[in-house]
C-alpha cells in the first residue's frame, strides 16, 4: 500500500512536471533504457528488476515501431530524439532476451561483472565471446566487482575499472570501451581515471536525456522494472521523472 501511494504521487509530480515545463522545452537527445535480468527468480531482486520475457518482447515491438534505436554511444550523432538499450549485471538468462533483441535487430550495449563470470545464475566467459560476435551487440565492463565505486580507495578503484577491461578484452579479443557504474556509483576520480584508462564512455543512472552537452562520462540512464507498464516506460521516455 505505501509502494502505491509512493507511486501515485510520482505519477501525479510527473505529470505536472512533464505538462508544466519539460514539454516546452528543446530538448532532443537520446534516452537510455537500463535492464538487469529476465525471467528469473533472483534472491536479491527485491524490487523487481527481473522482466518477464513475454514482457520485455512486447516492450521491444514497442520501441521498434516507435522510437529510432542507436548505440548507447552514438548519442552525439542525432538531430532527432533516439532510444538506446542497454543491459546490466551480465546475467545467464540475458541470453533469452538477447535473441529477442536480435529477433527485432535492435542494437543493446551489455555490461559485465567479470568476477560473477562463470558463476551459477550468470554468463561464462564463451558465452560472453559468442554475444560480442553479434552485429548488434556492444560487450563493456561493469567493473571487476558490483561494488560502490564511491566507497573504495583510488588504488582500487583503478583495480575495478582497469582489471575487468583487461579481462573482457582478452575474452573478445576486441577493445572495450564503455562501462557501467554499478549501483551509478561514482566520484571525481573515477571520472578522471576513465580516459586513462582507455575508457571512451561510462553510463550512470542519473534521469535525463543525452545532448551533445552531455558527460562522455555521465551518460544518463532511466531503469525499467517488471512493474512497469508501456504507459509508465514511455513517461520515463517523455522525461516525466526526471525531477527526481
Amino acid at each position: 500500500m505505501k509502494r502505491y501511494f509512493k507511486n501515485k504521487l510520482r505519477d501525479t509530480l510527473g505529470f505536472f512536471y512533464y505538462n508544466a515545463y519539460l514539454k516546452y522545452c528543446e530538448n532532443v537527445g537520446n534516452r537510455v533504457l537500463i535492464y538487469h535480468a529476465f525471467g528469473s527468480n533472483l534472491k536479491h531482486d527485491t524490487y523487481g528488476f527481473s522482466i518477464d520475457l513475454h514482457k520485455f518482447e512486447e516492450q521491444i515491438k514497442f520501441y521498434k515501431d516507435n522510437y529510432k534505436i542507436i548505440n548507447i554511444n552514438d548519442y552525439k550523432n542525432n538531430n532527432i530524439d533516439t532510444l538506446s538499450i542497454t543491459i546490466d549485471d551480465g546475467y545467464k538468462d540475458n541470453i533469452a532476451a538477447i535473441d529477442i533483441l536480435n529477433k527485432y535487430d535492435i542494437p543493446f550495449s551489455l555490461y559485465v561483472t567479470t568476477n560473477t563470470l562463470n558463476t551459477a545464475e550468470y554468463l561464462s566467459s564463451d558465452d560472453v565471446k559468442s554475444l560480442s560476435c553479434l552485429s548488434n551487440c556492444e560487450i563493456g565492463s561493469h567493473c571487476y566487482d558490483h561494488i560502490r565505486l564511491d566507497t573504495l580507495s583510488n588504488e582500487k578503484i583503478l583495480y575495478q575499472l582497469s582489471e575487468s577491461k583487461r579481462i573482457l578484452e582478452n575474452i573478445i579479443s576486441c577493445r572495450v570501451i564503455g562501462i557501467s557504474y554499478p549501483y551509478g556509483s561514482y566520484n571525481e576520480y573515477v571520472l578522471n581515471a576513465l580516459e586513462t584508462i582507455g575508457y571512451d564512455y561510462a553510463a550512470c543512472s542519473i534521469k535525463g536525456k543525452n545532448t551533445k552537452e552531455t558527460s562522455n562520462y555521465l551518460l544518463r540512464r532511466s531503469e525499467v522494472v517488471q512493474s512497469d507498464s508501456l504507459s509508465t516506460i514511455t513517461n520515463k521516455i517523455n522525461g516525466y521523472y526526471d525531477f527526481y
